[in-house]
């Protein structure tokens, strides 16, 4: 199979490349600046550009014309100047919702050539796995910078479900280091999921491409941990 991955140099992103490359797949990353993939291999693509102009996001779609992606693979994220919620925003507000318009439209327009499935990283808290989370981090998101994110995510939610794509959103609790782990799901609303629960970043992509390869998560929006 062939996967598109954008935010493909990102903290998961190059994860996700480096598992699919494992389990014998091709890649194609859609990334500003080649240099900042580390990756290397024969069966990855690297196309330049940003998810948020149309044409370069065809460009990647289309980068091996007799192999189009069976799957979107999207791991962006709104940046901030540090780890802090309170830290100012680096990127466009509006970056995941914008993105995903071209990357849906992208998908429809081959639509007739090949069904893409739409995975798409989000996190805990967003749409109905809102009241999973916990009374320390509902005021952050309300407060603090970190809402930029989730009203993105929010935004972006209501995008693939009006887009009739087949899609998987992916809702992983708080991201941490380690090595890939087993994961525990709680459905797509969060229910029973711990405060403190975490998942490492190596399990998630793990997970974003078995979701890539089969069909047990389509059209789900999961919440996971280790």
């Amino acid at each position: 199979m062939r996967f598109l991955i954008i935010g493909a140099s990102g903290r998961v992103g190059e994860l996700v490349v480096q598992e699919a490359l494992s389990r014998g797949h091709s890649v194609t990353a859609l990334v500003r600046n080649p240099s900042s993939l580390s990756t290397t291999s024969q069966n990855l693509t690297i196309v330049t550009g940003t998810p948020l102009s149309a044409v370069d996001v065809g460009k990647a779609f289309t980068a091996v014309p007799d192999s189009l992606p069976a799957a979107v693979i999207v791991t962006l994220n709104n940046a901030r100047a540090s780890d802090s919620p309170f830290a100012k925003p680096t990127s466009p507000p509006h970056l995941m919702h914008d993105a995903h318009i071209n990357i849906l439209s992208t998908i429809k327009t081959h639509s007739s050539t090949t069904q893409t499935k739409l995975v798409t990283l989000q996190a805990q808290g967003v749409g109905s796995s809102y009241a999973s989370l916990s009374c320390l981090i509902k005021p952050l998101i309300r407060y603090s910078n970190m809402g930029v994110g989730y009203q993105d995510h929010e935004a972006v939610d209501q995008l693939v479900r009006e887009s009739g794509v087949n899609f998987v959103m992916a809702r992983p609790t708080r991201l941490a280091e380690g090595e890939r782990k087993a994961l525990r799901f709680f459905g797509d609303e969060g229910e029973g999921i711990g405060g403190f629960d975490t998942v490492s970043k190596m399990s998630v992509a793990g997970f974003l491409v078995d979701a890539a390869e089969g069909a047990e998560w389509d059209g789900r929006t999961p919440v996971f941990a280790n």
